[in-house]
């Protein structure tokens, strides 16, 4: 009978129905899962013109690849401000500690040398500024200690993060393979094209990404710039090496095919915001450390050495020392200067304070710093640096809080389209079972009609 075919394809295409949405349910809470949806299309009519029941199509994924995009993107965005504002904010303190504080440390040694005016024969005054010399000598230590650490932490980071983009680059590369031998034996399990998706958006907030899908539903992945990642059945393979120019940074390699490329620090994501960091902000920082550290040198020794000692002779020895390859890291007063040895005079005689008048005026002396781009004397340039880091710190933190609700705008935006909403959920399965149910009860009710006609012959 065809009233029986047409109960029989309704309580299908309803049970299709329940188990999709049972599916929705139990997956609610999975990260990445994309709502599923049962597609059913009207059999035609017979010779009478009426129905002949339903025909369940598929079960389709419900899934906007744009919006998923935007998750993408935003992924990369708040992957690069999380690491800026990270590392400005710790720099900023390192910078900003009272130990650190390069200011006061210039402030306590100009104090000690005004303290020697009067009596700059005095030992005592000398040693003082000796003393106050090593202290912002220290400050200067740890600043630079600071810096170094902060450029092996991140080369030690992007190593990490190569090979977890390879690793996600073999997923990815994976679920193509997998995607492409179903697609060629029927259609393609949802899971696979969720899976995939989950795999690029951890990709994403590493590194800024560009994904095309082709006509068989694979992916293809490029940076930003459109260096290749995955093509094909052609993967990237990433590589750390040392920057033959700064042998203390790391360079990401990327090796495609026959074609090799070298990772620039705009690749966004995390990757991205480590490299700017390292080749950007915590760079200007060294560079101005070191540059404070010459400068200390260069001109106390300069001063000191057009004066008398307390003996009345020229000094024979200089009174800072650093090596050009690392100014900050090696600047010391020099090992065995004593407070004689300091050419405090200028006439030879002990109470002679005019080469010390020198010195002080040091403290005003405009230099010109290329880490500020614009001469300033010692003390004001570590208030620029340390005005040039707050700045920075604050803009990241602001970015990073627009980045943010971006993310989370555009996650919404997906969830209302291909998440799962256990109202709607609920509201379903009371439908489909209560189809089921109707359907179930055409078949009983045909099943008597049936009988009917047979006992009445």
């Amino acid at each position: 009978m065809n009233m029986l075919n047409i109960g029989k394809s309704g309580l299908l295409a309803s049970a299709a129905s329940l188990n999709a949405t049972s599916n929705n349910v139990a997956n609610a809470m999975v990260a990445g899962y994309s709502r599923q949806e049962v597609m059913t299309s009207s059999v035609g009519g017979g010779a009478y013109g009426g129905g002949a029941g339903v025909y369940v199509d598929g079960v389709r994924r419900i899934s906007d690849q744009y919006e998923v995009a935007q998750v993408w993107k935003t992924n990369s965005d708040v992957g690069f401000s999380k690491v800026q504002t990270s590392y400005l904010g710790q720099t900023e303190q390192v910078f900003g500690s009272d130990g650190n504080d390069i200011s006061a440390g210039l402030s306590l040694v100009f104090a000690a040398m005004n303290s020697a005016m009067e009596q700059p024969n005095l030992i005592a005054h000398r040693q003082a500024i000796i003393n106050e010399t090593k202290a912002l000598v220290q400050r200067i230590h740890s600043i630079n200690e600071s810096l170094s650490s902060q450029r092996e932490q991140i080369n030690g980071q992007l190593a990490s993060s190569v090979k977890l983009v390879n690793t996600q680059l073999d997923i990815i590369n994976k679920f193509n393979q997998d995607i492409r031998a179903a697609s060629a034996v029927g259609t393609v399990p949802s899971a696979l094209q969720d899976g995939r998706d989950a795999a690029i958006g951890e990709l994403s907030s590493l590194i800024d990404i560009r994904v095309v899908e082709d006509a068989q539903g694979l992916v293809n992945i490029s940076l930003a710039k459109g260096e290749p990642l995955l093509s094909g059945n052609t993967r990237a393979l990433l590589s750390v090496s040392p920057d033959p120019l700064k042998p203390g940074n790391s360079n990401i390699n990327i090796e495609f095919g026959k074609s090799n490329f070298v990772f620039e620090n705009s690749v966004g994501g995390s990757m991205g915001a480590l490299l700017s960091y390292r080749d950007g902000q915590l760079a200007n920082s060294q560079t101005y450390i070191d540059e404070m550290a010459q400068y200390l040198a260069t001109e106390f020794n300069a001063t000191l050495a057009t004066g008398t000692d307390l003996t009345g002779a020229a000094p024979t020895k200089a009174f800072l020392s650093f090596s050009a390859g690392n100014p900050a890291g090696s600047l010391n007063v020099v090992a065995g200067f004593n407070p004689e040895d300091l050419a405090l005079a200028l006439d030879g005689s002990q109470g002679d304070n005019s080469n010390l008048k020198n010195l002080t005026s040091l403290a005003n002396k405009s230099l010109n710093y290329t880490s500020l781009g614009g001469s300033v004397s010692m003390g004001e340039s570590f208030s620029s640096i340390v005005g040039v880091l707050g700045s920075a710190s604050r803009q990241a933190k602001a970015d990073a809080k627009t980045n943010i609700s971006l993310q989370t705008e555009a996650k919404s935006q997906w969830a209302s389209t291909s998440g799962v909403s256990l109202d709607e959920e609920g509201v379903n399965l009371i439908v489909y079972q209560q189809a089921y149910l109707a359907n179930a009860k055409v078949i009983t009710t045909a099943e008597r009609l049936f009988q009917t006609v047979l006992n009445s012959f």
